[in-house]
């Protein structure tokens, strides 16, 4: 590809308010099951996490030393019976964006914190980027566990169960995605209809198993400040999840909920390494 075609691919490339179109036609309306419930959440590495539902749209937070709010925009999901999925960015900082699992039955928590705060590394070319930083994105992502109660739970499990699957993700009839997950550290995504339409990618990504048949699959863009949590339910084939991320242009940020219908379109065996 001469540089010429490079630089019009990269004009085309859609940016975080492209992306976020059409995204939630196979995601549930919020749930307002969490009104009205408080939960204070030790967290496996000495912090502490407190949370007040006052209504289906605000909520209350706190996390030790690195800020909260008192009136601040959610959206909650019921995936499962006592299984939510909680999102907003941080009223404080639009930079950062803040997903929880709450899965009331083991009373145990996942915080992911997602930033597009660190634009040092914008600049580099990918492999100084992974040089320096470890990671081919700008974006980045932190998960932190705990538990609602005196002891500590056990920490959800990364895993290995997803390798090797290919599926298909409609978000809506003018949004349909696959998806290979190839390794613990990346994944193949192409798009079939939508702003990306035409388009693959090998991004990062991330995943761990959160209760029988569900999983976490978090992924980032490394051509866009992007980042993505999703909720994967292999007994509902059901996405529940959001996209967050900046303009890279502007650094303007955009955040949305998504949902989609799976299905497994192939699982391939993993190879075998020679000997």
């Amino acid at each position: 590809m001469t540089t010429d075609a490079v630089a019009s691919a990269a004009a085309r490339w859609p940016q975080i308010g492209d992306i976020l179109q059409n995204h939630s036609g196979g995601r549930p309306d919020p749930t307002s099951d969490l009104v009205g419930k408080s939960f204070a959440v030790s967290l496996n590495d000495g912090g502490r996490l407190e949370l007040v539902f006052g209504t289906a749209e605000l909520l209350s937070w706190n996390i030790s030393g690195a800020g909260g709010h008192g009136q601040q925009p959610y959206q909650a999901f019921r995936v499962r019976e006592a299984m939510y999925f909680v999102d907003f960015i941080d009223a404080n900082d639009e930079l950062k964006s803040i997903s929880l699992w709450l899965d009331l039955n083991r009373k145990a928590v996942l915080l992911i914190v997602g930033s597009v705060a660190d634009r040092s590394a914008e600049g580099l070319n990918l492999l100084t980027r992974v040089e320096r930083t470890g990671a081919q994105s700008v974006a980045t992502l932190t998960f932190r566990t705990g538990g609602m109660g005196p002891s500590q739970v056990p920490d959800f499990a990364r895993t290995d169960k997803l390798f090797g699957k290919y599926l298909r993700y409609v978000y809506s009839e003018t949004n349909i995605y696959d998806h290979y997950y190839v390794n613990p550290k990346y994944y193949f995504w192409y798009c079939w209809r939508g702003p990306d339409a035409g388009v693959g990618e090998f991004d990062e990504a991330d995943y761990f198993e959160l209760a029988e048949d569900v999983y976490l699959i978090c992924w980032r863009e490394k051509f866009l400040p992007l980042l993505a949590v999703t909720i994967e339910d292999f007994r509902s084939m059901r996405s529940i999840g959001k996209v967050f991320g900046a303009d890279s242009r502007t650094w303007r940020t955009g955040n949305s909920t998504v949902g989609a219908s799976m299905s497994i379109v192939a699982a391939i065996a993993p190879g075998v390494a020679p000997a």
